[in-house]
């Protein structure tokens, strides 16, 4: 007897005197249940067929793969027909539904609603049949997030001395790395310093106080605030009313009296020692200690100290006023 094929019969299909049968050029379409009648016995007897491929390597798409802190991440496997099983990993780890993994049916679609920072990280999908597996090639899923607070190094309140150098540093957890802001005591600082980093010499106490950082990052538009105390450390308190210009002309005008005076003590001195109507010059003292009066006296004609010239503006010029 011979073979009697059904409505589907593609004429690959060819049956085989021990009842076997053989397909060429299998393909996918082929799966199904195929029967198989036997007039003789009056049997009939139906086996399924599953024919798979071998499967292609996915591909992970996205809006957006990078994602503000507490929206939603959604990812999307792009998965070959003949996929049984998907799987989801981030950083070699599986992801299962649970807490804020959310997967479609099938699971090819990955959402995390309320993104954190820690689900930042490397994302594949994985699918697999009976006859292989593939992974896709990794996405870098990035969280844009903070700053919550920010800190300064080292922390307050500092008591440095006269002269120290004074370095703070800001920080703050976020991503992308914050933009700074640095005030003083309640006002900005001119030139505006954007750096993390604030170093400065101190000179007088006017540079003492609240040094304020302002931490600021504008793709999540939060920001941050810090301070440290400044003050001077034990000793070095000064008048708050003076600036450090202020200081220095002080100590140039000091100076510079004092260089008036020696002056004056020398013309006084020289006068006492050379007699009335005499034009003979003054003695000269050897081997015998010079009265008190002379002391380091300036000559003539000379500055007595050149210093008194860079005096700050408004400062009395101290040895004119003697001389007159």
């Amino acid at each position: 007897m011979g073979q009697r094929n059904g409505s589907n019969y593609t004429g690959r299909e060819t049956g085989r005197p021990d009842c076997s049968l053989h397909i060429t050029g299998l393909m996918l379409n082929d799966s199904g249940p195929y029967s198989l009648w036997m007039p003789t016995t009056g049997s009939l007897v139906t086996v399924t067929l599953a024919v798979y491929e071998m499967l292609s390597q996915p591909k992970v798409i996205s809006s957006n793969f990078t994602v503000v802190e507490n929206r939603t991440l959604k990812l999307t496997c792009e998965a070959p027909p003949s996929t049984e099983t998907l799987l989801w990993d981030r950083d070699g780890s599986v992801l299962v539904p649970g807490g804020r993994v959310e997967l479609s049916p099938g699971n090819r679609t990955l959402m995390v609603p309320g993104v954190g920072r820690d689900d930042a990280g490397n994302y594949t999908c994985e699918v697999r049949n009976p006859i292989n597996s593939v992974r896709s090639e990794g996405v870098i899923v990035t969280v844009i997030y903070g700053p919550v607070t920010a800190h300064i190094a080292p922390p307050g309140p500092l008591h440095p001395l006269l002269g120290d150098n004074v370095t703070l540093t800001c920080a703050a957890d976020s991503f992308p790395a914050p933009r700074f802001h640095w005030s003083h005591n309640g006002s900005d600082l001119v030139p505006a310093l954007t750096s993390a980093v604030l170093s400065l010499v101190l000179r007088g106490v006017e540079q003492t106080g609240v040094f304020e950082c302002l931490a600021t990052n504008p793709h999540t538009g939060r920001s941050a605030t810090t301070s440290v105390s400044v003050t001077l450390g034990p000793g070095q308190q000064a008048d708050p009313s003076l600036s450090a210009g202020a200081v220095a002309g002080i100590t140039l005008a000091a100076a510079a009296l004092g260089g008036a005076l020696a002056y004056v003590l020398f013309q006084h001195c020289r006068r006492k020692k050379t007699p009335q109507g005499s034009k003979d010059p003054p003695p000269v003292y050897e081997n015998v200690n010079p009265p008190a009066c002379v002391g380091a006296a300036a000559q003539p004609g000379s500055s007595p100290d050149p210093t008194y010239q860079t005096l700050q503006p408004g400062t009395r010029d101290l040895y004119q006023e003697l001389r007159t």
